[in-house]
């Protein structure tokens, strides 16, 4: 790849092509022209991390024993890592929203929740050099009792990749700024994603900060809180606020593209990455 091009990861192990957060996904993703891919992490009871975008497993993509969920699981926090296992997260269920917004993605079955250290081990085996990995720890301060606590998702996540000696080669992303606090106090110099959506985030995602006390401005708050790149939804994505971002220093790097037109305007404005659903990848 270019060293000056965008740098293209495939979200989820390319959720709008293979089975989101998935080993045959990330293994599908090696072989696609990416640089790498984006997982969501959550923690199971017994504190394993595992790749999973919801807090509980949907009854839209999931199967116990071939057959759909009539309502979705237990909190994952609260589950063992085999309960997790027994679930099959390969198809999406006829008719559901996913299924409908993604009719190209591939279905499978026998598709089990991998585990980060899996995920890594897939790196770490692939030929070539080595592929980045951005893991978007979920935590919701807005609701405790259904997630992880920060504490115990950064401390799981950063001993995972140290263990696969895959620090160096991974990005940690989040929503909830006391994540990324967490993160650098746990292993300075990691990197690290200030992820922020278009209707503006709530203070409890801030980790204390006060938006007006920075004129407003989501960017000069992450430099504020150390950030060093802000990771928006497409759509904040502006010649004005990319103006903005690189007189603070900071880079961007956008999620939620699958279009092919976006992926070519965020190219030509010079974004740092973009994290991107395929098939389409604009290579």
């Amino acid at each position: 790849m270019d060293d000056d091009a965008t740098l293209v990861i495939a979200g989820a192990t390319g959720y709008g092509a293979w089975p989101e957060n998935t080993l045959e996904g990330a293994l599908r993703c090696l072989a696609a022209p990416v640089d790498g891919f984006e997982i969501d992490a959550v923690l199971t009871g017994d504190g394993h991390v595992v790749a999973h975008h919801d807090y509980r497993l949907s009854p839209e993509q999931t199967r116990l024993g071939g057959a759909w969920l009539a309502a979705p699981s237990a909190p994952i926090k609260t589950l063992r890592l085999d309960e997790v296992r027994a679930y099959d997260v390969g198809r999406s269920r006829p008719g559901s929203r996913p299924a409908e917004r993604y009719k190209a993605r591939e279905q499978m079955d026998g598709v089990r929740v991998p585990t980060l250290p899996e995920l890594l081990g897939v790196l770490n085996g692939a030929a070539g050099p080595r592929r980045l990995i951005y893991v978007e720890i979920k935590t919701d301060p807005t609701d405790p009792d259904l997630s992880p606590t920060p504490d115990a998702m950064v401390e799981a996540v950063v001993r995972d990749l140290e263990a696969a000696d895959y620090l160096t080669h991974a990005k940690i992303i989040a929503f909830d700024w006391r994540v990324l606090r967490l993160a650098a106090e746990r292993s300075p110099g990691i990197r690290s994603a200030h992820l922020t959506v278009p209707d503006g985030l709530a203070p409890a995602w801030m980790d204390g900060l006060d938006l007006a006390a920075h004129g407003g401005s989501y960017l000069r708050a992450i430099k504020a809180h150390g950030g060093v790149e802000w990771s928006p939804h497409r759509v904040e994505v502006t010649d004005e606020r990319l103006a903005e971002a690189r007189e603070l220093g900071l880079l961007v790097g956008p999620w939620g593209v699958h279009r092919s037109e976006d992926i070519r305007r965020l190219s030509a404005l010079g974004v740092y990455s973009q994290t991107v659903s395929g098939p389409d990848w604009g290579r």
